[in-house]
């Protein structure tokens, strides 16, 4: 049992607002600015538009650096490319349609423009899944293997696969703590109380944040040292194949905190005991969809009983178990369009609060499982077990 399941909720300090301070203090706020050049008359300050704020939030994803194991000034490109997480010409182009896909992520940066409505949009697949991670030389000397049509899911393509999901994710969580210096702004204008419960609130997103990012850290540098030890079969990972193409792919990396049968596996809000991960990628190789999981951690721990969770999923139930993980816990996943607007607005809306769960909006209860959801998914039984140590 992970230390995590019956560890006490210990948050972090709580900050102590001040509504009068010394000018040159550095503010309550935590921004490690003088209070002068911070909250001082932040009453008075002119509120920034939402949209505006979005927008300044969304430049810091482009925002990169390459993560090749062994990048550096001399052997890198001297351009960052937006780099695809799931391939283009595989996965994203086998859903497309017209060349674009149907993304919610796109419609989380839509939300505001929705009245809070979370509407899942359509974009182009030269967009789609792309981060700025990788110089252009090693982008495409580290994944060859896996962007042909025809490639094999063996151990080196489980690894590469894992390590770009991987990849994303630890960029993501270096600008998404890089856009919290933005969120702090969202209080001008705002009434000493508000400004005092904005500022805890991104107190409390950037603890667990930093966190994260630690726990990121530490994973791609274990990645890091297999890849330059060209130790890829030592990564266990698990993957299936279906029959035909499944109307989604998506690429990422998780916690996972319950399994596929409504069993807790770990807290990551809970005590100091190391967390585990889960990368997870559902693609195409030729005419068949595939998904694939990479982790790390103890033998028995919570990521390795996630994946033996999904393994014992029955045959005809593990393209509905992938797609409600997709949906729940990664951001990254894309929709044949067609598809999509085929389902039921019972199905379609049943997905999207999966997708809103992630963000305060969960109306599912914790340990939902993979038989309580709708099946919208027929006929695409899973075969050819891959296994790795």
């Amino acid at each position: 049992m992970h230390p995590s399941l019956t560890a006490d909720f210990v948050p972090p300090p709580p900050l102590k607002p001040q509504e009068v301070m010394g000018r040159n203090e550095l503010c309550w706020c935590g921004s490690g600015k003088k209070w002068k050049r911070c909250h001082r008359d932040r009453q008075l300050q002119h509120e920034i538009p939402i949209g505006k704020l979005l927008k300044e939030v969304h430049v810091t994803e482009k925002v990169g650096s390459c993560l090749h194991p062994e990048a550096s000034d001399q052997n890198c490109s001297n351009r960052i490319i937006k780099a695809h997480t799931i391939q283009r010409a595989g996965g994203l182009r086998t859903i497309a349609e017209n060349g674009h896909v149907v993304s919610g992520k796109r419609g989380f940066e839509k939300i505001f423009k929705n009245d809070g409505e979370l509407v899942p949009d359509l974009i182009g697949i030269g967009d789609a899944s792309t981060f700025m991670g990788f110089c252009s030389f090693h982008d495409n000397s580290l994944f060859e293997p896996i962007e042909s049509h025809a490639y094999s899911l063996d151990h080196e393509a489980a690894f590469l696969l894992a390590f770009r999901a991987l990849a994303y994710e630890y960029l993501t969580k270096k600008n998404s703590i890089r856009s919290i210096e933005l969120q702090r702004e969202m209080d001008r204008g705002k009434d000493f109380p508000t400004q005092g419960a904005i500022q805890q609130s991104l107190h409390v997103f950037l603890a667990g944040s930093l966190r994260g990012l630690q726990d990121l850290r530490n994973w791609k540098s274990d990645y890091d040292q297999r890849f330059r030890e060209k130790n890829y079969g030592s990564a266990p990972h698990y993957a299936v194949e279906f029959e035909g193409v499944l109307p989604f792919v998506c690429s990422g990396a998780f916690h996972p905190e319950v399994d596929f049968h409504g069993n807790r596996l770990q807290i990551i809000s809970r005590g100091n005991a190391t967390f585990e991960h889960v990368c997870v990628n559902v693609s195409a190789v030729g005419p068949k969809s595939f998904i694939a999981f990479g982790w790390t951690g103890a033998k028995g721990g919570p990521a390795e009983r996630f994946v033996e969770s999904f393994r014992a999923v029955t045959s005809s139930e593990k393209a509905n178990a992938a797609l409600i993980l997709a949906v729940e816990q990664l951001e990254n996943t894309y929709f044949t369009p067609s598809w999509w607007n085929a389902l039921t607005a019972s199905s379609r809306n049943h997905l999207i609060e999966r997708m809103r769960s992630g963000i305060g909006f969960r109306s599912i209860r914790p340990n939902t499982t993979y038989q309580d959801v709708m099946k919208v998914l027929h006929g695409f039984d899973a075969s050819n077990e891959i296994r790795g140590v």
